[in-house]
């Protein structure tokens, strides 16, 4: 597996031509999704219904709204998101609180882009799902990074150090789209949760 990480962070024009690309936001809107950490709230957007009462450690689909200044509501936690056209927007609903996660940079048009999301209480790692390769290494407690890779099956995992908290199947990854693997919980309880691209 030592040769893993040049593989997928290499990609060839010619494997590039041949992939399919995620949809993108239409012009002057953006993707805007919830991952509910715990108990899960109906959310309105702007006094209207948005989503539907959600299980804990779960990851809504993308939504399009429009760019601009919005008001989301769950129960009685209000949150102002001003969202940037273009852009994929990620919300946590932990506690009945509302906030906003750093926005993701959109993939790119030849790469695929993997970002860790640690939304739990230790350091944790995106690697190869046999430990070998650390792609996103020490990801602090209630922090997030990103990765661009080359578009090809991979199978990645989440780890604690050298213990595997969650390992995923292998899985084609396509040059456009973002995935994501969230962290949730604390110390030996820990689990994580892999999210394809998904749009409504």
């Amino acid at each position: 597996m030592k040769h893993a990480l040049p593989i997928l962070l290499l990609l060839s024009g010619a494997h590039a031509q041949e992939t399919l690309y995620a949809p993108a936001p239409p012009a002057g809107s953006a993707f805007v999704r919830v991952v509910t950490v715990d108990a899960g709230r109906a959310l309105t957007l702007d006094g209207r219904p948005f989503l539907g009462a959600a299980k804990a450690r779960t990851v809504s689909a993308y939504q399009i709204v429009p760019q601009g200044a919005h008001t989301l509501r769950a129960g009685g936690a209000s949150l102002t998101l001003n969202v940037q056209g273009g852009a994929y927007h990620t919300l946590a609903l932990r506690g009945g609180v509302l906030s906003t996660l750093e926005v993701e940079p959109p993939a790119g048009l030849t790469k695929a882009r993997l970002t860790l999301y640690n939304l739990s209480d230790a350091p944790a790692t995106l690697a190869t799902a046999d430990g070998a390769t650390p792609l996103l290494p020490g990801v602090p407690a209630g922090r997030q990074k990103s990765l661009s890779v080359n578009a090809v099956s991979a199978a990645l995992g989440v780890f604690d150090g050298t213990r595997p908290i969650t390992t995923f199947p292998a899985e084609a990854l396509r040059a456009g789209a973002s995935y994501s693997a969230f962290v949730f919980g604390r110390g030996a309880a820990r689990t994580a949760v892999w999210v394809q691209p998904s749009f409504k």
